[in-house]
């Protein structure tokens, strides 16, 4: 590798760990599995939804997500209710200790983000998204890969044990 990307590379590399060591951290004091904030936040937002939306939305399997909201219903966060009109669909909706510790966990997440960004600017801000977006375009062939095709692609990484 050319040297010079190389500590560019490395700090890339240490951020996403250091943010998803914190992300971690942040859930399993919050009580929750990886990734189950973003799910009762979805639900919180479109009370009465489907696993099957939700599913679709974070390109996971259904039983990805089946697996997930029986969690979260057993810890009394998320409550399931047959639709009336077809008895195959449950609508999710979130209870209120659910909306209390979802509240909870994403304060302190915004608070992680406002330390990691803490003393940057508005423009350097701006800045840093761009120079972002710009890294992403160059890898994206053009193809313009969308939020599902990247999951799908590290989903299928982690099949075959190839590290991120």
């Amino acid at each position: 590798m050319n040297k010079k990307f190389l500590g560019v590379v490395g700090r890339l590399e240490k951020l996403s760990i250091l943010r998803r060591m914190e992300a971690n951290r942040i859930s399993a004091e919050a009580g929750l599995y990886m990734g189950q904030l973003p799910i009762l936040e979805y639900i919180i937002h479109h009370d009465g939804c489907t696993q099957k939306e939700i599913a679709d939305l974070m390109c996971v399997s259904p039983a990805s997500i089946a697996t997930s909201t029986k969690r979260l219903q057993k810890a009394g966060l998320v409550k399931k209710q047959i639709d009336e009109d077809n008895l195959r669909k449950n609508m999710l909706s979130v209870t209120e200790k659910g909306m209390e510790l979802a509240i909870k966990c994403r304060e302190s997440f915004d608070e992680f983000d406002k330390k990691l960004f803490n003393g940057f600017s508005d423009e350097e801000l701006l800045s840093v998204k761009e120079h972002l977006d710009r890294l992403i375009a160059n890898i994206s062939d053009d193809s313009k890969i969308d939020f599902c095709s990247i999951v799908a692609l590290r989903n299928e990484s982690k099949k075959f044990n190839i590290k991120e």
